[in-house]
């Protein structure tokens, strides 16, 4: 058994290449530029948007773990998993997001294609990361100020290496195919109560600052395209709705233990914002 790893590099990839590696599965990263591959991976060059770039990539793979950025279209996805299936591959984990399902959104279309597309599948839908706090909201932590047009709801954040490790077991085995898992962490947790711990175990105050969703748009506007800032809307939307208030014991099953929660994601992540 090969799997094709996609984004390797991102923070459920990486975790997904650490933990095949752990279990000494034979993988091939697929990225745009192999030469950011961790030593000794075997890489190759890769783009959703250059379709050359796919039967390479696929040669001799037997499953895919698939993954793609958050605004991306579905077209190149759905292409490349038709081009993966004539080629043999067997099984594919798809990344998606919490809540999906009774969407239309891009990652939606492409897992309906999945389903219709004679291959054996799971689907990984991960309520909001922890890591989302440690890579693109760390400048802001360190700052001082954690800012979210969220309100006080709460979300069972889920931390990267545990979507990870549902990922390789549906990868690996065959105990998880043609289930989607909706995946969250132990622990019920609103914005103001992470950033306490995070003040507990600095030392120091790191406030919660509400915004609107317009103070929002304005504020990242600049930074990023119309179509991510318009996915980050939406998802942020639900959280105001209340729709990311739920939790679900799938971790546990699928791993056989308890998903890491708020106390130790802080703590190993605390350097990240000294």
């Amino acid at each position: 058994m090969k799997i094709l790893v996609t984004t390797p590099t991102g923070k459920v990839g990486s975790e997904v290449v650490r933990a095949l590696a752990a279990r000494n599965v034979s993988r091939r990263l697929a990225l745009r530029d192999p030469s950011r591959a961790p030593a000794g991976e075997e890489a190759v060059a890769f783009d959703y948007l250059k379709p050359e770039t796919w039967g390479p990539a696929l040669e001799g793979i037997d499953r895919v773990y698939l993954a793609s950025v958050g605004d991306q279209p579905a077209g190149p996805e759905k292409a490349f998993v038709d081009l993966a299936v004539s080629k043999g591959v067997g099984r594919i984990v798809k990344l998606g997001a919490a809540g999906i399902e009774n969407t239309d959104v891009p990652l939606r279309q492409v897992e309906r294609h999945i389903e219709s597309a004679g291959v054996e599948w799971t689907f990984v839908h991960p309520t909001w990361f922890w890591q989302n706090f440690s890579t693109a909201m760390a400048g802001s932590i360190k700052a001082g100020v954690l800012v979210e047009p969220v309100g006080d709801r709460w979300t069972a954040f889920v931390d990267a290496r545990d979507i990870a490790a549902v990922a390789v077991e549906a990868l690996a085995t065959d105990s998880w195919t043609g289930q989607i898992l909706t995946i969250t962490g132990p622990d019920r947790t609103t914005r103001a109560q992470f950033v306490a711990e995070v003040s507990r175990q600095l030392g120091r105050e790191v406030r919660f600052q509400d915004v609107t969703d317009a103070r929002f748009r304005e504020a990242f506007e600049a930074y990023l395209t119309p179509s991510y800032l318009e996915t980050l809307s939406a998802l942020y939307g639900w959280v105001r709705a209340g729709a990311t208030e739920f939790s679900t014991d799938i971790v546990e099953k699928v791993i056989g233990r308890k998903p890491i929660g708020l106390e130790r994601f802080v703590s190993d992540h605390l350097e990240v914002w000294r």
